[in-house]
């Protein structure tokens, strides 16, 4: 017994070194399925079994128990925390609060007291169907003129970007705009942004929710992840990466992330920094906290189809033909969603470190550019932080 208490003491130092080594943006879901499932009746075991197995009796007897029981539940302290570190549900419940905080603030800010009232009245304001296009085009121009003026990073000679309605075909899964890149391998750098207008056979109720999920205050935030200097950028960098896997394979987390990520930097120095504007930017934050829950939620089966769409529509806001397109897409690509907000935290998490080694923030956005759009992990090792 003494010696079962002695390995016992060391479990907390053995849990907190599998922290540090995992990495839960790798590690795959059925692997926390089990360990949540695990977990929880390991801990309870040493908690209440394992003690009732304890001899009873004896003054040596009850020397071993005194040893043994506060090492047990110190590991089971260790277990129960492990169990919630692990759950990336409960990391995207903590981060939508967080998120939902902001946004009660701003909207304080803006003279309501609910932060839903006041994203129903900035849909209300919004461009027409044939000035839809159009105005995303000035605005990913303003975007690219203000990536080179704040200096945040390098914009590619010959690149370019086109800006165009949405083909029929990728509206049922795309339901607001969308960025595809220019092949990795081929000489011209043109991208293209596709804008998601009303189809013909939209009802006026349908056509109108469409058009209402782009406020004209929100557009610049999306040119910003899309083009400048989110998406755009990131893949014409990546693609003139001289090693054909870093510039033709991309982590999800990276590209995502990324995207994400320079909305918060484009605030930061003052471009998305208008109230209304970065109201709009914290709801599409909280609509990627919601992705975490919805994601988790739909991978284990604790969430239907229709209720996932429910919960984008009254949790996050989104306009029901809308939260419909982006449950459909989620269904199809697994853990796709939640690489949004767990990028974001990881490039937010490699910006301390370079920032802490001296780098400037030019330095920084064109060294993770230029090394191709690795995982953030080997980003880390890549880039010596």
């Amino acid at each position: 017994m003494a010696t079962l208490a002695e390995r016992l003491a060391e479990a907390p130092a053995l849990i907190d070194a599998a922290e540090a080594n995992l990495d839960p943006t790798l590690v795959p879901r059925e692997w926390i399925d089990i360990a949540l499932r695990s977990v929880p009746a390991g801990a309870s075991f040493l908690r209440v079994d394992a003690p009732a197995m304890l001899p009873k009796g004896t003054a040596l007897d009850r020397a071993a128990e005194r040893a043994f029981r506060p090492a047990a539940d110190a590991a089971a302290a260790a277990l129960t925390a492990y169990a919630s570190w692990s759950s990336l549900g409960a990391w995207g419940e903590d981060f939508f609060r967080e998120t939902e905080g902001a946004l009660t603030k701003t909207s304080l800010e803006l003279g309501y007291q609910d932060w839903r009232t006041a994203i129903t009245a900035m849909r209300e304001d919004h461009p027409a169907e044939d000035a839809l296009v159009d105005t995303y085009r000035q605005e990913m121009e303003r975007s690219r003129a203000a990536v080179a003026t704040a200096l945040i990073a390098t914009v590619p000679y010959g690149e370019d970007l086109v800006v165009e309605a949405m083909p029929e075909f990728q509206r049922p899964t795309y339901p607001y705009a969308a960025y595809v890149a220019p092949a990795p391998f081929e000489s011209a750098r043109k991208g293209r942004f596709w804008v998601t207008l009303p189809t013909a056979d939209d009802d006026e109720k349908t056509r109108r929710e469409r058009l209402e999920g782009h406020p004209r205050a929100g557009i610049a935030v999306i040119a910003c992840h899309e083009g400048y200097p989110g998406h755009h950028l990131q893949l014409t960098v990546a693609a003139d990466n001289p090693s054909l896997a870093r510039k033709s394979l991309h982590s999800n987390l990276m590209v995502e992330g990324w995207g994400l990520y320079v909305e918060e930097l484009m605030t930061e120095i003052g471009y998305l920094d208008a109230p209304a504007t970065r109201l709009l930017r914290q709801k599409d934050l909280l609509w990627r906290a919601a992705r975490v829950i919805v994601d988790v939620g739909l991978s284990t089966g604790e969430m239907s189809f229709e209720d996932a769409v429910i919960f984008m529509v009254e949790r996050a806001k989104l306009e029901r033909p809308n939260a419909l397109a982006e449950v459909r897409r989620y269904t199809l690509t697994p853990l796709q969603p939640s690489s949004y907000a767990l990028g974001r935290a990881a490039i937010l998490a490699l910006r301390d470190k370079a920032r802490a080694a001296g780098w400037g923030m030019r330095v920084f956005h064109d060294r993770l550019l230029s090394a191709g759009s690795l995982p953030p992990r080997l980003l880390e090792r890549d880039l010596g932080l």
